[in-house]
């Protein structure tokens, strides 16, 4: 499917809906320019003021938007990623931004603090509620100089909802396809007063499904069923404001998931994974003097558990639980100053913390694999912006130098067999590793008049090794993994150029083209060898490596235009170019050579388009969403198809305090293969109805 004739049936599906009714320029507040955002620099400064593509996406937004999780809405960014091939039943999805693979190449924030895991980058978008958040900020290119790890491609800061002045709270409740059936709870209180006082509020909600049969029909088995879901969680925030200047907060959330894995044998629930996460942090936002300052302290802990039931092609059954125990522990200190005549300069430090113990026991089998391993990151960075000729030239300068120290690395084989692919019993300490980083980034704005600006910028991104790879041997998807502790950091640097454009007040376009070169990149790659672990073929020895550099070729163009103050339409178009431009051979992979290869999981075009309409009959939100084919392994091999998915929703709100809703999503039916081989749901279909007060 050509990305051009795809653009012209979109316009073309959209342009029919004509304009009508008043009042409703407010829901679009992304496209202002003279929005404040707070993640691009850590401080105050409207959109227009900052050299860099900044998407904000707000509440109404959100409310308006058909998603069943959080991480749908981003598909509105341009040149943002999500796959959840698999819509709610999906284990996890995977966002990623500019022509990067995997999402540990992205930095998720939720108030400030990292969601992406220390033990290996992943993110559980499922424990975000939609119904807490206020607004998301969306900030592109590398932004380690502020942020540190995982922040290459970019960040995106999910900034949760304050409780409004008195009493209020909502209910919302639905019931859709595969009998998805669930509810949101939240109830608030605001009693500040004269800039003084507490808030709070508490939240809760829960999800069930059926789910759906993702194996294509002609490689199903008898034990082969439905994946399921079943959800449940909640929190609390309570805050105290001193004055209009100084606040602090302290937010709980608890949250227990469990999911189906598609297969059953004897056990009653089959194949599945459970997750059980507690978090809690405490932030404080004030202002010392002319100075701003900004504290934030968190712990997460997650229980992983799964249960795994097969027959392999010797018809032998296998039944294994895994166990593992992650926490994530965290500082950060900023303090922000004008303290010289046009320089507003920014100090911090920032401390992270992550641990994992875990477990296989094969219950039809002898073995049992241990493992554990730790990792802390502290940063110390700096950040200067400074104004010239009368604020229509900004210069942004930063640096950050980090120290990321590998330890307790350990694993154990205990009487090993064809389970688990392992020759014999082992027990081994990793020996420790300590790698810096320093991250810059140097950004120039000129604006040209209120309405448009130019910029440029340089920085640089860095990510550490995952725990599993440093420290983790055993069978994964792909065959059987090799830990590797000698892994190193990988870099990269973005050089980019961007224009923004607003020539009337209804139209904003925004455009950047950019050039990324990665060096030390981290890739999952075959040595060669093969182990047999039962199956009816050998499987293939991976291990991740540092393979050499990476070259990324990138553009992102988006428009909004605004028709009439109840019709807004927006799309957006990226292309990447994403190769490994030199690769670097050893030992371990003898006459490799993966020089020109495309990156895997990239999808070169990426295309959006939506259109919202308000009128009196009922509000209706549309979008479609196109992803390019890509790569599935290393050496080009196989290719996973595109897909074009459109979206729709209608929504009607009764006496200003109910709403009702119908979500249908994959609107087309259109049943692509994902990157493992098994079916997206089809059609999905969600209605509902919530009541506020």
């Amino acid at each position: 499917m050509k990305t051009s004739l795809l653009i012209i049936l979109t316009f073309f599906c959209f342009g029919f809906i004509s304009a009508q009714e008043k009042d409703s320029l407010k829901l679009d507040k992304n496209i202002n320019l003279d929005e404040i955002v707070v993640t691009a620099t850590q401080t105050l400064r409207k959109i227009k003021d900052i050299p860099a593509q900044v998407d904000v996406i707000t509440t109404k937004q959100i409310e308006d938007f058909p998603i069943n999780n959080v991480d749908d809405i981003l598909k509105s960014s341009a040149n943002v990623y999500v796959n959840r091939s698999w819509g709610i039943f999906s284990k996890n999805a995977a966002v990623t931004m500019r022509g990067l693979e995997s999402s540990a190449r992205t930095l998720i924030l939720v108030d400030g603090v990292p969601k992406n895991k220390i033990a290996g980058g992943s993110v559980n978008w499922h424990n975000i509620n939609p119904e807490n958040i206020e607004r998301i900020e969306i900030i592109k290119g590398s932004a380690s100089a502020l942020y540190g790890n995982n922040a290459m491609g970019g960040v995106i800061n999910i900034i949760t909802k304050k409780p409004k002045a008195g009493f209020s709270g909502n209910l919302k409740t639905y019931y859709g396809t595969y009998n998805t059936i669930g509810s949101t709870v939240n109830i608030s209180n605001n009693n500040i007063v004269d800039n003084k006082g507490f808030y709070w509020d508490l939240s809760g909600y829960f999800r069930d499904g059926d789910g759906y049969n993702f194996t294509p029909v002609e490689f199903m088995d008898e034990t082969d069923v439905k994946v399921y879901l079943k959800e449940l969680g909640g929190g609390t925030k309570l805050g105290y404001s001193f004055n209009k200047s100084n606040n602090i907060e302290v937010v709980y959330n608890h949250f227990d998931e469990m999911r189906g894995a598609g297969r059953k044998v004897f056990l009653n629930d089959g194949s599945y994974e459970s997750y059980l996460t507690d978090h809690i942090r405490a932030k404080y936002d004030g202002k010392i003097g002319n100075s701003v300052i900004k504290a934030i302290m968190y712990y997460t802990k997650e229980e992983y558990y799964a249960q795994k039931e097969s027959f392999n092609s010797h018809n032998e059954y296998k039944l294994l639980d895994s166990n593992s125990d992650k926490s994530d522990k965290g500082f950060w200190f900023s303090i922000s100053n004008k303290w010289f005549k046009k320089n507003y300069i920014t100090i911090g430090m920032e401390l992270k913390m992550g641990d994992v113990d875990g477990n296989e026991i094969y219950r039809t089998s002898p073995d049992i694999i241990e493992y554990e391993s730790n990792l802390d990151i502290v940063g110390f960075f700096i950040q200067d912006e400074i104004n010239f000729c009368n604020d229509k030239l900004k210069v942004i300068l930063g640096v950050r130098n980090d120290i990321a120290n590998f330890h307790s690395g350990f694993q154990s084989v205990i009487n090993p067999s064809k389970a688990t692919g392992f020759a014999q019993g082992f027990s081994e300490e990793l020996k420790s590793n300590v790698w810096f980083a320093t991250s810059p980034k140097a950004s120039v704005q000129y604006s040209l008049n209120n309405n448009s600006k130019l910029y440029t910028s340089v920085g640089v991104g860095f990510k550490p090794p995952k725990l599993k790879d440093l420290s983790q041997t055993g069978k994964i998807r792909k065959g059987f993994r090799l830990s590797n502790p000698k892994l190193k950091p990988e870099f990269i640097t973005t050089y980019e150029i961007g224009y923004n454009l607003k020539p009337t007040k209804k139209i904003t376009i925004n455009s950047a083209v950019y050039y990324s070169r990665g060096t030390d990149f981290q890739y999952l790659i075959g040595n060669g060898d093969s182990v047999d672990t039962g199956g009816s073929s050998l499987k293939p020895v991976l291990l991740t490596e540092n393979i050499g550099k990476v070259g990324i070729m990138g553009a992102e163009l988006s428009f909004n235009y605004t028709i009439n103050k109840n019709l807004f339409f927006n799309a957006n178009y990226s292309y990447n170019y994403s190769k490994l431009i030199d690769f670097e051979q050893s030992d371990i992979n003898p006459g490799m050579d993966l020089t020109d290869k495309y990156m895997i999981e990239v999808s070169p075009n990426l295309f959006y388009a939506s259109l919202r309409w308000k009128n009196k009959i009922v509000n209706i939100n549309a979008n479609c969403n196109y992803v390019d084919e890509q790569w599935y392994d290393d050496q080009n091999t196989i290719l996973i198809e595109d897909y074009l998915v459109a979206n729709i929703k209608f929504s009607k709100i009764l006496k200003k305090q109910y709403k009702i809703y119908l979500d249908i999503q994959n609107i087309f039916d259109n049943e692509f293969v994902d990157r493992k081989g098994l079916l997206s749901p089809g059609r999905f279909i969600i209605g509902g109805l919530q009541y506020k007060f």
